[in-house]
């Protein structure tokens, strides 16, 4: 019904599951018909989709009113992010122009990362795991554990100035 907001193309990962449940309902389509259409046929909008299909099932699953539909591309972005899709490829799947953009809005989701890297650098022969024996390897985790306080410091001190969009649970 139109371009994407970018009026640029994605490209989006599926789920094998899901490709063939898609397949399945394209098969026997014209190329110019909806897929996705409203119960009784129309033309499915944002506006009439939401009020018949994503409010009623916000309830039935028991999540606030405060989860927006655009909440759904940061749950999906998240459950990425989890399944260890790397930043470079999250950011072209959400077609941010910029890289900055997609570490801004989900790099405190990827700090863990940090003790991993540590940890392989740590295994690199010659490097042991006890900073007395090697001075330089135990400076670099020191340093890199005190980057991911400083991260987590950052975090605590902006966390109640900016409203998440992607609430959890436990926010009031």
């Amino acid at each position: 019904m139109g371009t994407t907001k970018s009026h640029q193309s994605r490209t989006v990962p599926l789920p094998r599951f899901l490709a063939a449940a898609s397949a399945a309902a394209v098969a026997g389509r014209h190329v110019d018909q909806p897929v996705f259409t409203m119960p009784g046929g129309s033309v499915m909008r944002l506006s009439n989709w939401r009020r018949s299909a994503f409010i009623p099932a916000r309830r039935r699953a028991g999540l606030s009113d405060r989860f927006r539909v655009h909440d759904l591309r940061h749950t999906a972005a998240s459950l990425m992010i989890q399944a260890g899709y790397p930043p470079k490829m999250l950011q072209e799947i959400l077609c941010h122009a910029s890289i900055t953009t997609t570490l801004d809005l989900y790099g405190h989701l990827y700090p863990g990362e940090m003790d991993r890297y540590a940890a392989r650098l740590m295994r690199r022969p010659g490097c042991l795991t006890r900073p007395t024996m090697r001075p330089e390897c135990g400076q670099m985790t020191t340093r890199l554990s005190r980057m991911r306080s400083d991260q987590r410091a950052y975090l605590r001190k902006h966390e109640r100035a900016r409203r998440d969009s992607n609430p959890q649970p436990s926010d009031p």
